[in-house]
């Protein structure tokens, strides 16, 4: 199992470092840069969706998908898409660039969800806590975006270590890493698409999504800080949701 993670691990580094020089060739915004890198996270959805099939899906599906889908978790959800809505980046942007960024921001959502949180998290969550898994996970799927650093964009870094956090206790809550996908995927593509005529400050979303995040760590609560009764008859292994 370890030469497994280590293998995954590894071609991750592989896909961000092409990832980070195709940026560097085309510019991190272009069309036809895009369109290269979307073609090389296709591939690492289909590879690292057969790892997470093949070493860690579990398949008791015992549980029913309404027992994550409580009123609290479906108004924090509803938050953070609408959060995505007014803090899109696609202001003055073509159509065509609109398009091209919505179809990758899927892409990137499923793939690094398979990773990050399919993979990572839940290797962590196996060995360790809740709580730590969630740090760990977290810490490494904000690094992964390092280049953000290299460009100056340190607000965008944090924004990205909140939303780490919103994806991993989706995660957790769910115990669906298709759950986690879906919402992750919906939210880069929604970021490419200019719904509103207007566009939330930097100033203002740092705060706005700290509070969504906290938000849900309220709902993951028990959790990260179970009882032993729960800590006992919650089996942390269990994905509801199976990949084709």
């Amino acid at each position: 199992m370890k030469k497994i993670i280590l293998f995954a691990s590894a071609s991750e580094i592989i896909y961000l470092t092409l990832s980070f020089i195709i940026a560097q060739i085309y510019d991190q915004w272009s069309i036809l840069g895009e369109l290269i890198r979307s073609s090389l996270r296709i591939v690492s959805i289909f590879f690292f969706g057969y790892i997470y099939n093949q070493y860690l899906l579990n398949g008791d599906k015992s549980i029913e998908t309404k027992e994550a889908l409580t009123l609290p978790f479906i108004v924090a959800i509803q938050l953070f898409i609408l959060f995505a809505i007014v803090y899109g980046n696609a202001e003055n942007e073509s159509l065509l660039w609109q398009s091209v960024f919505f179809i990758s921001g899927i892409a990137a959502g499923v793939r690094e969800e398979l990773f990050y949180r399919g993979i990572i998290q839940k290797t962590l969550q196996m060995k360790y806590s809740y709580k730590t898994a969630l740090v760990i996970a977290t810490l490494i799927f904000t690094l992964s975006h390092i280049q953000y650093i290299f460009q100056g964009q340190f607000k965008s870094l944090m924004l990205i270590a909140f939303a780490g956090i919103i994806f991993g206790s989706i995660f957790i809550h769910t115990g669906s890493v298709a759950i986690a996908a879906i919402i992750h995927s919906s939210y880069d593509a929604i970021l490419s698409v200019n719904l509103v005529p207007f566009r939330l400050s930097y100033n203002a979303s740092m705060p706005i999504l700290f509070l969504i995040m906290l938000l849900f760590l309220i709902i993951i609560n028990k959790k990260l800080y179970p009882s032993p009764q729960t800590d006992k008859t919650y089996n942390r292994d269990q994905d509801k949701f199976s990949l084709p």
